[in-house]
């Protein structure tokens, strides 16, 4: 073979590699003209504060700020943050020059003479990233850190949502506990008249009856009540890292109130606000320059190193010197760097559909809780009139009692009506805020937001 057709070939492989490498996917884009068809609510955020710190009081504020500093798995966020902050300075520095510094210091004897020789030797390296393969790779990590940022923010609004949501279940499992006593003991009284009733052949035995089943069927959810406010609380405890038996200390009786000054976001600026919706797209540029990584692979790459070497024989001095260009080029692989780049290119082009399908999770996720607002707060005025109807039907029937018109069975009927909307009020103020804490963590912060 001639010196020319043996050149020829490397030429071939590079001209090949070059035409065969895939093409970057068509990623799919978000819909920049959506609108959410719920509508935004009245009161926009005026302050750059997390949503917890902007929609609680001080009180609440603070079990929530308490419960994240000892949270675990808010720790273990933290901590990957920086391992992808230690992978980006790896990266990075196979961009930077590297030097070597070896030292040897050998005797020889052959019986008849002895020779000392002492040698001090500088290596140097410096890549050359011809092919940008380096750069990628550093691309590709410094978007993984911005990843695991984000994770880490999308980390501590969970949580503080699901403290919230905690100490509102909890609170609604207390005040429904104490309505159920108030309504047992009406439930008894009035068993008490019944059965006089029945005595004086006024009522019959399935009144009776009756009424031993409803003050029964009020018994039974005591129980109930009770799970509930512990399974909230060991909850709460979970959340703040502690044992089940720890004792917690909750801020008042009353549910957590939680505002309403939300974030005025449209569908297209959910990935700005949406600490999640950032991590996505993060995830998509790192294998953006996964993929370019795997195509630089297959060019060419260079490098330039040099050394320096001083050598002491027997008192000689010498210096050597020395510096190499070196190119390297893969001619045959047997397909394994085209499956790389195709298995690089597959990966981008998912997790681009999956930027998409979180995009769109995200604007329905806010555009049902947007509804569900609306719908709690229509459905609480309803309440509150249906509650004043029982006070004023609870006043009539106690004039009525006063003034000798009717017995007192009538006054025990709409007390324990009032009850029964008193605690279906508590129910409906309890998912209220419950829904505006999801609310607020749909909709995210703003960029920069996150608490020191």
């Amino acid at each position: 073979m001639s010196l020319t057709r043996l050149l020829m070939l490397p030429a071939l492989a590079l001209l090949a590699s070059c035409t065969g490498l895939p093409e970057r996917p068509t990623l799919p884009t978000l819909d920049m003209t959506a609108q959410f068809a719920a509508p935004l609510p009245g009161n926009a955020a005026t302050r750059v504060l997390p949503w917890w710190r902007r929609a609680l009081g001080e009180a609440t504020g603070a079990a929530v700020e308490s419960a994240l500093a000892t949270n675990p798995d808010l720790r273990e966020a933290a901590r990957q943050v920086d391992v992808a902050q230690a992978q980006l300075e790896q990266a990075q520095a196979g961009l930077a020059p590297t030097a070597d510094l070896e030292a040897d210091a050998r005797r020889q004897d052959d019986r008849r003479d002895t020779t000392d020789t002492l040698q001090l030797g500088v290596d140097a390296r410096v890549p050359i990233d011809v092919s940008g393969a380096l750069s990628d790779r550093r691309d590709a990590a410094r978007f993984r850190l911005v990843t695991q940022r984000a994770l880490l923010a999308q980390r501590r609004n969970e949580l503080a949502r699901d403290v919230l949501l905690a100490l509102v279940d909890s609170r609604e499992a207390r005040a429904r506990a104490r309505l159920l006593a108030e309504q047992i003991e009406v439930a008894d009284t009035l068993l008490r008249l019944i059965e006089l009733r029945f005595v004086q052949g006024i009522a019959s035995s399935v009144d009776v009856l009756q009424q031993r089943d409803q003050r029964a069927a009020l018994r039974q959810q005591v129980p109930v009540a009770e799970r509930d406010r512990w399974t909230a609380e060991n909850r709460l405890r979970r959340l703040a890292g502690r044992s089940p038996g720890f004792e917690l200390s909750i801020p008042g009786d009353a549910l957590p109130q939680v505002g309403e000054e939300f974030m005025m976001v449209a569908p297209n600026t959910l990935v700005e606000t949406r600490p999640d919706l950032r991590a996505s797209a993060a995830r998509v540029s790192a294998a953006d320059a996964d993929f370019a990584a795997a195509l630089a692979d297959r060019l060419p790459t260079l490098s330039l190193s040099g050394g320096a070497l001083r050598r002491v024989i027997e008192g000689d001095y010498s210096t050597l010197l020395s510096a190499t260009l070196s190119a390297a080029l893969t001619l045959f692989d047997g397909g394994r760097l085209r499956a790389v780049a195709d298995q690089r290119r597959a990966e981008l082009a998912a997790l681009g559909e999956r930027h998409l399908a979180n995009w769109l999770d995200a604007v329905f996720e806010v555009d049902d809780l947007l509804f569900e607002v609306q719908s709690l707060r229509e459905r609480l005025l309803l309440s509150r009139e249906r509650l004043d109807s029982a006070g004023q039907l609870l006043d009539a029937a106690t004039r009525r009692y006063k003034r000798g018109v009717s017995d007192y069975l009538p006054v025990l009927e709409a007390l324990r009506g009032l009850q029964l909307q008193q605690r279906a009020d508590l129910a409906l103020r309890a998912e209220l805020q419950r829904a505006r804490a999801r609310l607020h963590h749909a909709l995210g912060d703003p960029v920069g937001a996150a608490p020191a």
